[in-house]
């Protein structure tokens, strides 16, 4: 019973994925994200600020200062912010998650009225 109940719940939210992924959004994400990937220039800055929130962490953990760091980051994002291919890929990746995040609130929302 478990398992076909499990498979159960799994199909339904393979329906979920496949109707995200099938969104005018998720589309448009993915081919923003694969133009993205192609320059250089901004890859370049992504790969620095995770180096750089690397070494931050390693710092906070060490309880040593790490504001130059942070400073850095704050800089590379803003450079980020200027190419407007980034400014779409943020806007459409928040859009995104504010759509994962009203599918587990409907789901949540749904146990939770079913059990009480």
């Amino acid at each position: 019973m478990a398992k076909s109940l499990n498979d159960e719940v799994l199909s339904k939210m393979d329906e979920i994925v496949d109707y995200i992924e099938r969104s005018e959004s998720y589309q448009k994400f993915k081919a923003i994200e694969t133009k993205m990937q192609k320059n250089t220039d901004i890859m370049d800055r992504i790969a620095k600020i995770k180096k750089l929130q690397k070494e931050v962490v390693k710092l906070e953990y060490d309880k040593k200062d790490c504001s130059e760091k942070e400073k850095e980051i704050s800089l590379l994002l803003g450079e980020l912010q200027s190419y407007p291919i980034y400014q779409e890929y943020s806007y459409l990746l928040e859009d995104l998650n504010n759509t994962f995040q009203s599918v587990r609130s409907v789901i949540e929302n749904y146990i939770d009225n079913k059990l009480n």
